[in-house]
This record gives structure tokens, C-alpha cells and sequence, in this order.
């Protein structure tokens, strides 16, 4: 069964060089997919690391993916991309993103 579309949860601003944490979930998905985290593009991108767990509730799989990322000043305007899939072909996906727009620590 395909999961649901993933959440992101984002803080509303970045700072440089302060650690900041975004989830995404997946939800309702059979069997178990993957949710990964990627910089810029999915193709060509760089995959991040985070921390993966997961739980089932009626036989389907809700997975988080919670990455903690540190923006540098070359980060401002990239895309992270959260994207939810399944390794069986034809491979079923799913993404959602958000956009790394730093914010000077005076404007908030």
C-alpha cells in the first residue's frame, strides 16, 4: 500500500551555523518504505543522514526520518528534500521540500 504523501516540519527560519531539526514523516505505507533526506536535488544531490524510526498501527508503517543540519552561508537558497520510497519496482515515490532561506539573527 502507498504511504501517504510525506510531512516536513521545518522551523520558519534558519540560522547560520545554529543547529536546526526538521522531521518528515511517512505515513500508512505496506511494506516498510524508506524515507531519506537529500541537499539540493534527489539525482546528483547529496543524501544526509538522520535518524530513522518507525512504528505500525493496523499492519502499515509510518516512518520518520528527523535530520539535524547545521546551515552554512553556501546554504542559503538550497532545497532539502524529504522523499519517501520503495526499493520494488516500478519504485513508488513520494517528496516534499523545503527551501534553506538564512535569516540574520536581528530580523526575527
Amino acid at each position: 500500500m502507498r504511504p501517504n504523501e510525506p510531512k516536513l516540519t521545518s522551523p520558519t527560519a534558519f540560522f547560520q551555523g545554529k543547529p536546526t531539526t526538521l522531521h518528515c514523516l511517512s505515513e500508512g505505507g505496506y511494506p516498510q518504505q524508506s524515507v531519506e533526506w537529500y541537499r539540493s536535488t534527489v539525482s546528483g544531490g547529496t543524501r544526509l543522514a538522520g535518524d530513522i524510526s518507525f512504528h505500525t498501527t493496523n499492519d502499515l508503517y509510518s516512518v520518520t526520518n528527523i535530520l539535524t543540519f547545521t546551515p552554512t552561508r553556501a546554504d542559503d537558497g538550497i532545497h532539502l528534500i524529504c522523499q519517501s520510497s520503495y526499493s520494488d519496482e516500478p519504485r513508488l515515490i513520494e517528496e516534499a521540500h523545503t527551501v534553506i532561506r538564512l535569516a540574520s539573527e536581528f530580523s526575527v
